[in-house]
């Protein structure tokens, strides 16, 4: 006998949707921490030898962390997208064996 093969595609489009919710989370927080973090760009000052020293670190990092949020957005995305395309095939494959179950069972009035 084949090994039986059962999945909840409800609960992985539930998944899919929470990590929806996770992507318009993480990208509010993101926008959030850039725009408090722009009101200190000026603090290491324009032209004294603390400018000069800090102001390339403190640019180079404002920069990262931009990247890195939007990475962490993206990834975000790509594991809802995923999420939801594994429920689609999964439910797909259900019904495909439902139909041909059904249909094996008008062929020949069993299941």
């Amino acid at each position: 006998m084949a090994e039986q093969f059962t999945a909840d595609t409800v609960a992985i489009r539930e998944a899919a949707r929470i990590q929806g919710q996770l992507t318009d989370l993480a990208g509010t927080c993101v926008r959030e921490f850039v725009s408090a973090a722009a009101r200190t760009a000026g603090w290491v000052g324009q032209d004294d030898s603390m400018a000069r020293e800090l102001g390339p670190r403190d640019e180079k990092e404002r920069h990262g962390t931009e990247e890195t949020g939007a990475s962490l957005m993206e990834a975000i995305i790509n594991m809802a997208g995923a999420l939801d395309v594994n429920g689609g095939v999964i439910q797909n494959a259900q019904d495909d064996a439902n139909e041909a179950i059904d249909d094996h069972a008008s062929k020949t009035g069993r299941h």
